[in-house]
């Protein structure tokens, strides 16, 4: 029997790319150093007459996630500074491809709406540091399409 998870079939988190639509331009999140997002699932909880245990029930969920951005590019704060003067912030989208070539498994990809950062990166100066800027802010998603999904892998198929 050959059932077992290969090392090959698991996706390198180096593996993959990442859109960014800002007012209808879509461009690629060249400035992207490591991106998370997750779903956060509200569950009620009861206890209901004749029942001795605590039932679950699945309510609502809230998209959140974090980014860590390298600092070269002024696309955010543009939006920053419109919601500032104008009071009108438009959301982002995000387009995120999970694809190793090396595994059987395939790509899965989907597109959060309404993404918003809770940082908006200004300026960063530091005379005691040789490594590139980098920004980290945690966001926010209304909506979530999936594109596509992992298969299983080959050898349980």
């Amino acid at each position: 029997m050959d059932n077992y998870v290969r090392l090959a079939d698991t996706i390198s988190s180096k593996e993959g790319t990442a859109f960014i639509t800002i007012e209808g331009a879509n461009r690629e999140l060249f400035e992207i150093s490591s991106l998370k997002a997750q779903l956060d699932l509200n569950v009620q909880t009861r206890n209901m007459l004749g029942h001795r245990m605590t039932q679950h029930k699945v309510i609502g969920a809230e998209g959140t996630g974090s980014m860590t951005m390298y600092f070269m590019n002024s696309d955010m704060l543009k939006l920053a500074i419109d919601y500032i003067k104008n009071g009108k912030f438009g959301g982002l989208k995000l387009q995120v491809k999970n694809l190793d070539d090396q595994s059987t498994i395939g790509t899965q990809e989907v597109v959060m709406s309404n993404v918003l950062l809770k940082t908006i990166p200004i300026c960063n100066l530091d005379d005691q540091s040789d490594d590139p800027i980098t920004i980290e802010t945690d966001f926010t998603f209304d909506d979530l399409e999936g594109l596509s999904y992992f298969n299983l892998p080959e050898n349980y198929r």
